[in-house]
């Protein structure tokens, strides 16, 4: 497969993601090796090894209960740097970018300059996105069982959770949004290839003009998936919570310090997974097809192969498995003892300040 040539110096890269792409592990392996890549003449342009809540800012998704002034700051930050003077190139990598709009793109374009800038995004096959993106939503207090999402995201897009989706990974649009607006020569699309996880690191070492193995050797961060029972537990967790009229920012909170402690957890061989039946992988196809069709259309370069995200193999499964009916104990002890840990943190952490009566009010009636 053909991998890009290098940037020219001074050049700016933004990788817009989406997500599931293998962000996680590729914005890990940009942090750990901050260092080594400034002496190559490259900067990561984030503080952290994925600084979310800047592009959360410019897209217009905050985070509930998170500071908004904080979220500008640090977006008027990476702009800073993306926009400061220097030969070395600069990347930024969020997936949250890939919700921009076409409007949200023109400012972003406005605010950080067309010249020398580049866009990168990062393709896998949509049949093999659907349960990950399951995944993330139930760790955002989802409580749809995972035959009745899909069914929502494949069959139902006027529901607000298919907008959302199909936003991020209708693939062939999310190239267009940018293609039409930086250049077709300028969005560069890299298709993860499953049997060299290493594809997607060395793609972007080309790109930045990196020492081979900078990216690739770095010991990178992935988010596992959740077994069938961690997922089940989580969704049933979520409907108790909503049924209390806890709200969504002591969610946030609370997830924030869950998160780790749950992914943490090696689970046995023997446990199962989420299973995509037959039905949604074969429209997650069709719709692969139309997707690699129209961005080959845009005159976009493209490195890896592009027929690959319309090739999932069927898993031999008609109809979705049910859902486990009485979770592991094992499993359940884990999830308890991860509150607790959550609880300890979030005692120990001052908590933002609610809004006056009065205030909350009148914001309501503006509103």
């Amino acid at each position: 497969m053909s991998m890009p040539s290098a940037l020219p110096a001074g050049a700016r890269l933004l990788h817009v993601g989406p997500h599931k792409t293998g962000t996680t592990a590729l914005q890990s392996a940009f942090h750990q090796a901050r260092a080594e890549l400034t002496r190559q003449g490259v900067r990561y342009v984030s503080r952290s090894r994925h600084d979310a809540k800047a592009a959360r800012y410019v897209t217009g998704r905050p985070v509930p209960g998170r500071d908004p002034v904080r979220a500008e700051r640090a977006w008027h930050a990476v702009v800073g740097e993306l926009t400061a003077s220097g030969d070395h190139r600069r990347v930024f990598s969020s997936e949250f970018l890939s919700d921009a709009s076409d409007e949200q793109i023109v400012r972003i374009l406005e605010e950080v300059g067309g010249d020398d800038l580049w866009v990168a995004v990062t393709l896998r096959p949509l049949a093999r996105i659907l349960s990950s993106q399951y995944q993330q939503g139930l760790q955002r207090q989802s409580t749809y069982g995972y035959d009745a999402w899909l069914r929502v995201v494949l069959t139902d897009v006027t529901a607000a959770e298919p907008r959302e989706f199909w936003t991020r990974h209708r693939h062939d649009e999310l190239v267009r949004r940018w293609a039409e607006r930086l250049g077709p020569e300028r969005v560069v699309v890299v298709v993860l290839d499953p049997r060299d996880h290493d594809f997607l690191p060395h793609a972007f070492e080309r790109l930045l003009g990196l020492r081979p193995e900078t990216l690739a050797g770095q010991d990178a961060k992935e988010n596992r998936s959740l077994t069938a029972d961690e997922a089940e537990l989580l969704r049933r967790f979520n409907e108790d919570y909503t049924a209390l009229g806890l709200g969504p920012e002591h969610y946030v909170r609370l997830f924030h310090h869950l998160k780790d402690h749950l992914k943490a957890r090696e689970p046995a061989a023997v446990e199962p997974g989420l299973v995509t039946p037959d039905w949604a992988i074969g429209q997650a196809n069709d719709i692969g097809r139309e997707m690699a069709d129209r961005i080959r259309a845009l005159g976009v370069p493209v490195h890896g192969d592009l027929d690959s995200i319309a090739a999932t193999p069927l898993a031999g499964v008609a109809t979705t498995p049910e859902p486990p009916a009485a979770v592991d104990a094992a499993v359940a002890a884990w999830f308890a003892a991860g509150l607790a840990l959550a609880a300890d943190r979030l005692a120990a952490v001052p908590q933002p300040a609610e809004p006056a009566r009065g205030l909350r009010g009148r914001l309501s009636r503006r509103a």
